[in-house]
């Protein structure tokens, strides 16, 4: 996902866009913040078929979904489609761009969503239920990885303790490293939690 200053967002019917270029042609796309995580649930939907989730997958990207097959053309719709979500939320619909190296997830957005929205208003008093639907995916994930430079805040805590290695027990540190290793604990991922 790239966006440069001079990426221009607004409203199409009624709904927060960015416009996208393919193959010379530029679309309207629903890239919100908001958005962007319905369209990961639609994703990660296992109870509707593939063509229910093409036919939701339209109507979640574009403001007039009917004026975009238009455009691109039945031939290259789904082609359009695969390059405007890389683009605007770093979907990749056929599988085929290579998946970065896997590295261990460090956050999660269900299971941190309180920290994130306390952390975006802690540090930029930014209330996500007023500005997710107003603001692009890209844009999010912008303050997100700003997180990790503010401050303090609850999120970067959670991260912090998730990555850092517990320093070594000296006679010295003991309370110290319970403390820490306590904190582990408290702020591991429910799949890395020993106790559950």
């Amino acid at each position: 996902m790239r966006r440069s200053l001079t990426t221009q967002s607004g409203t199409v019917n009624g709904r927060f866009c960015t416009r996208y270029e393919y193959d010379g042609a530029e679309y309207d796309v629903c890239d919100s913040a908001l958005n962007a995580m319905l369209v990961n649930e639609l994703f990660a939907d296992e109870c509707l078929d593939e063509a229910d989730k093409q036919r939701l997958l339209s109507a979640m990207l574009f403001p007039d979904p009917a004026a975009a097959l238009e455009k691109a053309g039945r031939e290259r719709y789904w082609d359009m489609v695969d390059s405007v979500l890389w683009n605007a939320m770093g979907v990749d619909l056929y599988g085929t761009r290579g998946a970065a190296a896997s590295e261990e997830p460090v956050f999660d957005w269900d299971e941190d969503a309180g920290r994130i929205r306390a952390s975006l208003l802690q540090a930029y008093g930014v209330d996500w239920d007023e500005a997710a639907g107003a603001m692009s995916y890209a844009a999010f994930l912008d303050l997100v990885a700003g997180l990790m430079e503010s401050g303090e805040t609850p999120l970067q805590q959670a991260i912090y303790y998730r990555t850092a290695k517990c320093p070594k027990e000296t006679k010295n540190n003991k309370e110290y490293i319970e403390a820490f290793r306590a904190k582990q604990r408290h702020f591991a991922l429910r799949g890395e939690r020993a106790d559950e």
